[in-house]
């Protein structure tokens, strides 16, 4: 009889694995962690096992950065006390009957979220984690009677879904670049449903949250032919093409009367204004992508799908959303335009009064100088009074 192989006892191990006694890799994360989108953590790990103070750590890239500080700020209001419960089923139920026929107008749309994403769903936890999270939200604003415990279920699932998430995403691949694309999907809505829960109440930031993670999952732009050529085909429509006008036959903007003449005057002041070269240009870049965003809704086919609210978040620079964060007037002017955008969409349950609470935020950061600025957008808004 061969011997007996030997087992190598693991006396590092994360706190989770001991807890469920299982052999663990000593990771940070761990792979039992990650393949099932818990918290792991090393609180009770010796000393002797923890880094060197000689040894750096690895600077996370941007997209990381995104992405952590969001998995932060959800965790903080989640408990890790469990990994699926008894409301699960409740919540995919919910997701399959109504959340799913909310994402769009369209049959053809509705089914991929309906059917193909769950069955994406099937082979990767962290999607199936944001599909119940979506759903939990959902219920959440239709049962206000019972918002804190669909709000805590969502958050709780979100919080699993991006452990995960946010590791695979380093190495996208052919076989799990669907997934991740759903699942960014999925955050971007998430996030616009709840701009209000995660700690803060100001609308600013949770804007900014948005476009930092729609840059975020620009990590995915290599795999997109494999995602628009598989079951995900109909979300992308001609809608999203490259030329939404010739350039030499400019558009009039019916949906958006007077905002042509709005982005000619924002030009002339970004020229006017005292700005580095580089600056400049990421301004330009800004407002011609804005422009570009404003064409492709005029010329889509009515009614306009939800998704291109976030045309514009995904094409601008990095740079552009740095200055944005930093409350630039001049990045809070085109913000406010773009809340016009926004309002368009004001009947799908996770906008709303979106644009109204922006425009309030923007309207008490704004330098006094630049007030008139945010006529326009208010007028087309209707928002003549904001929440306080």
């Amino acid at each position: 009889m061969p011997p007996r192989r030997g087992h190598t006892k693991s006396r590092n191990g994360c706190d989770r694995c001991k807890e469920r006694r299982v052999k663990c890799d000593e990771g940070d994360p761990c792979a039992n962690c990650a393949k099932r989108g818990l918290q792991c953590s090393f609180e009770r790990r010796p000393a002797t096992s923890m880094r060197p103070p000689s040894e750096s750590p690895a600077i996370s890239p941007p997209t990381e950065d995104a992405f952590s500080s969001f998995h932060h700020a959800v965790a903080d209001t989640s408990a890790f006390l469990r990994e699926w419960g008894a409301q699960d089923p409740e919540l995919m139920h919910h997701y399959c009957i109504y959340t799913a026929k909310t994402l769009s107008e369209r049959g053809k749309i509705r089914d991929v979220w309906h059917i193909e994403v769950p069955k994406i769903a099937y082979s990767f936890e962290f999607l199936m984690h944001g599909i119940l999270s979506l759903s939990a939200l959902h219920l959440a604003y239709t049962r206000p009677e019972r918002h804190s415990h669909y709000l805590s279920s969502s958050n709780f699932h979100m919080a699993l879904g991006l452990q995960t998430f946010r590791i695979i995403l380093q190495t996208p691949t052919k076989e799990n670049c669907s997934a991740l694309f759903c699942f960014s999907s999925l955050i971007m809505v998430w996030t616009c449903g709840a701009p209000t829960d995660l700690g803060d109440s100001r609308p600013l930031e949770s804007v900014f949250r948005l476009f930092s993670l729609c840059r975020g999952i620009m990590t995915l732009q290599p795999f997109m032919p494999h995602v628009e050529n598989g079951p995900l085909a109909p979300l992308f429509l001609r809608d999203y093409a490259d030329d939404p006008a010739d350039p030499a036959n400019p558009l009039q903007f019916g949906l958006f009367p007077g905002v042509g003449d709005q982005i000619e005057n924002i030009r002339q002041l970004v020229s006017s204004e005292r700005l580095s070269e580089h600056e400049r240009v990421v301004y330009q870049q800004a407002i011609d992508r804005l422009e570009r965003s404003f064409l492709r809704l005029q010329v889509c086919e009515k009614p306009a799908q939800c998704g291109m609210i976030f045309l514009w978040p995904i094409t601008v620079c990095d740079e552009f959303v740095r200055l944005l964060m930093e409350k630039n007037p001049l990045a809070l002017i085109l913000l406010a335009h773009y809340c016009t955008q926004l309002y368009l969409f004001r009947d799908y349950w996770f906008i709303e009064n979106r644009a109204g609470r922006l425009l309030w935020g923007i309207s008490a950061t704004l330098p006094s100088r630049f007030a008139q600025w945010l006529e326009w957008p208010r007028q087309f808004c209707d928002s003549g009074q904001f929440p306080v």
